[in-house]
């Protein structure tokens, strides 16, 4: 619960909570404008030109942040290096690298999820995913044929062979 672990940390660190309060603050409004967007391909400029005239003011949002580091972020608003050093401990649980070198937006992404839904990685990590579905799919009587170049799907029934 997101209340609790707040009530958590400034009970640690009383003289930091503004400072928490706005951190954390901060990493919601920017979890809440990636929230709101229907995100597809970031790579596309006219599905994100359409997405920025829907939702003007979340995508400046991002934009703003884009370019910025948790660490410079969290260091706007605390000052105690013990909390500090906790911050880098979760950008690096999620980023593998300090919070000074964690994207503003992926640690947002990260650190409020967890209490928006709670945390939900699939067990062996992402490539977990792949290795249940090859296995689901080598269950179910199909071949998998790894490296092989795909040129075209071969239908036979409506059902690819």
């Amino acid at each position: 619960e997101y209340n609790d672990f707040i009530e958590e940390l400034v009970s640690k660190f009383p003289h930091e909570k503004e400072g928490i309060l706005n951190f954390y603050g901060t990493c919601w409004k920017i979890f809440n404008s990636l929230n709101s967007l229907e995100l597809k391909s970031l790579e596309e400029p006219l599905y994100l030109f359409g997405q920025f005239f829907k939702k003007p003011l979340e995508c400046l949002t991002l934009a703003y942040y884009l370019p910025q580091n948790a660490g410079d972020i969290a260091r706007k608003f605390i000052k105690d290096q013990q909390l500090l050093s906790f911050i880098d401990a979760e950008c690096f649980i999620v980023s593998t690298v300090n919070a000074l070198k964690t994207p503003m937006i992926n640690a947002s992404m990260v650190l409020c999820d967890r209490h928006f839904g709670g945390i939900n990685y699939p067990v062996g990590g992402v490539g977990g995913i792949a290795v249940s579905l090859a296995n689901g799919l080598v269950e179910k009587g199909s071949a998998i044929r790894y490296k092989a170049n795909v040129t075209n799907v071969i239908l036979e029934n409506g059902k690819a062979v």
